[in-house]
């Protein structure tokens, strides 16, 4: 096990799909740096947010880290700083991030609604 409580494999996917994440939405993008903006993005889509945990919250959470973008390694403290301020599993949250889809990816169901939320 590596340190935060889970196994090397999903390490390697959380870091994947911050990859993908720090690209989304910035052609100039290299997938090393992350920002608030494309953080809430991946948490929107990952069913993070709820009535417990919001966008002010990662805003705040950010905020302590003093700068516009992060590293990977500072993105998994960012993490475990706004899992424990709002007494939520750090593995809970990356689990839903590791699973959430590529960016832009919705859950719904085919059929129901296109990508423009008209229903069909």
């Amino acid at each position: 096990m590596a340190s935060g409580g889970i196994d090397n494999q999903s390490q390697v996917s959380l870091e994947y799909q911050f990859v993908l994440f720090a690209k989304f939405g910035d052609t100039n993008a290299d997938g090393k740096t992350i920002t608030l903006t494309q953080i809430d993005k991946w948490f929107k889509q990952a069913g993070v947010f709820d009535k417990k945990l919001t966008t002010t919250d990662t805003a705040i959470s950010f905020g302590k880290l003093k700068s516009k973008t992060i590293t990977f390694k500072d993105f998994c403290n960012f993490i475990e700083d706004l899992a424990s301020q709002k007494k939520i599993p750090s593995d809970e949250i990356k689990d839903k991030l590791i699973h959430c889809g590529q960016p832009g990816m919705n859950k719904c169901k085919s059929g129901s609604y296109n990508h423009l939320g008209i229903q069909r």
